[in-house]
């Protein structure tokens, strides 16, 4: 890495850090992640893993995902442990014989591992396209945790020396705030806050939910990208919130027929998909 890149990282870097000294709950990782991880290591979802990979049978691992993907969260990865534990214990085994703190899979479609995780989560996972492994050992418990970051990167870069600077940091702050189950948002609350939203402002954030763009969602709606994002501000406002992200992880707790039931209730017909 050149001298110049490398100094622009660090800065980048060290700003992201002095975010994480702000965290306190999932929500607040979420977000950090999504607006301050995601400049230095594209994702849609961090999958962390952790515990004894040797005896994972009996139940010895333990998941937290922190996920802008539609329908896969921490509790899907729990339901569904006994399929998933392959392909992490593949990807541990990789790891292992790597004899390197991470590694990066790009071209997923080519990998029968990758393949097979897509096929437990075929509609979540169709776009992403790389991988990235990071793992580190508690010496003190001897257990072991993968960070494994699921991006639509078709590449991604991968500087061992600057992931060695930032993972710590991610680490710490998983290991400090409650599991995500303490900090869901309660679905009755966030409908409570959605009916304060007009049938267009439903409209936009409802397509927020499906991970449309504001470009795009300007063209569904056959309006301007700046109208959208002056919906958005007013979005923003009435729910409390400062980012698209925490938009987002507002919206998982709520279902796509409640988001069509408030619509509905406030006059407009628009059908979503």
């Amino acid at each position: 890495m050149k001298k110049e890149s490398t100094n622009q990282y660090l800065n980048t870097a060290g700003a992201i850090i002095e975010r994480s000294y702000q965290i306190k709950t999932h929500l607040d990782y979420f977000v950090w992640l999504q607006n301050s991880i995601a400049e230095l290591i594209p994702h849609d979802m961090l999958l962390a893993v952790w515990g004894d990979f040797k005896q994972q049978q009996d139940g010895q691992l333990h998941y937290d995902a922190a996920s802008n993907l539609k329908g896969l969260s921490t509790s899907v990865i729990i339901d569904t442990t006994e399929k998933t534990n392959q392909f992490l214990n593949d990807l541990y085994e990789m790891w292992v014989a790597c004899r390197s703190a991470c590694f990066v899979i790009d071209g997923l479609e080519h990998t029968e591992m990758c393949r097979n995780i897509k096929s437990i989560f075929p509609e979540q996972l169709v776009e992403i396209n790389s991988l990235l492994v990071y793992g580190m050992k508690d010496e003190r418990t001897g257990d072991e945790c993968l960070y494994i970051f699921f991006s639509k990167e078709h590449a991604l870069e991968m500087e061992t020396q600057m992931m060695d600077f930032i993972m710590p940091h991610i680490d710490h702050v998983l290991r400090k705030i409650k599991p995500l189950q303490y900090d869901i948002v309660d679905a009755t609350d966030s409908t409570l806050s959605l009916s304060t939203l007009s049938d267009r402002e439903i409209e936009v954030i409802s397509w927020i939910k499906a991970g449309k763009t504001n470009q795009e969602i300007g063209m569904i709606l056959s309006i301007s990208q700046n109208t959208v994002k002056s919906h958005l501000k007013r979005i923003f406002q009435k729910l409390n919130i400062g980012r698209r992200a925490q938009a987002v992880a507002l919206l998982a707790n709520v279902s796509s027929g409640k988001l069509k039931q408030l619509q509905l209730q406030q006059g407009s017909h628009s059908v979503y998909s």
